[in-house]
């Protein structure tokens, strides 16, 4: 499973601090779990927002999850939770920052090329020929990685879990 996202650490917390970033929307993150070691810590993936009404759409939208919750960085109580959270040996933290997008481009096209042939086969009636191009992007919406894949005219968003599957 693919895991594109960066751990966060207490650098990027004092960051967001001084940029003036207030919110955190955290939710349970699967995408963390190495299905080949022990899991031994609670995977959670935090997103940032300057704005308290984008972070209440993002809780909105996850609020079910045992983790979800908006973590307000101008509450003590609230970043010495994340701060331990970061820390501690219960938790391991990954902020929604795709680490580095030209390494996912890659890991694409290396990896992936098959499951989304397939996918479009399935799912479109684009009638690829062989040498055209396909413009792909990736984007967080939620805490979800989603594909953007624009044929031609044709645009179409995936959630990177269904290319995984197909």
């Amino acid at each position: 499973m693919l895991q594109p996202f960066e751990n966060f650490q207490a650098l990027h917390l004092q960051r967001l601090v001084k940029l003036n970033i207030p919110y955190l929307v955290s939710q349970s993150y699967t995408r963390g779990n190495d299905h080949f070691q022990v899991a031994d810590k609670t995977h959670i993936l935090i997103t940032d927002y300057d704005d308290l009404n984008y972070a209440s759409v993002h809780f909105n939208a996850v609020k079910a999850d045992r983790y979800a919750s908006i973590i307000h960085l101008s509450n003590p109580m609230h970043r010495n939770k994340l701060d331990e959270m970061i820390h501690g040996d219960k938790y391991r933290v990954y902020w929604s920052v795709i680490r580095n997008s030209e390494t996912l481009e890659k890991q694409l096209t290396a990896h992936y090329k098959d499951h989304l042939k397939k996918y479009l086969r399935k799912s479109t009636d684009w009638k690829i020929a062989s040498g055209e191009q396909l413009m792909t992007s990736f984007e967080v919406i939620f805490g979800e990685l989603f594909l953007q894949i624009r044929y031609k005219s044709e645009q179409l968003r995936v959630k990177f879990e269904e290319i995984e599957k197909s």
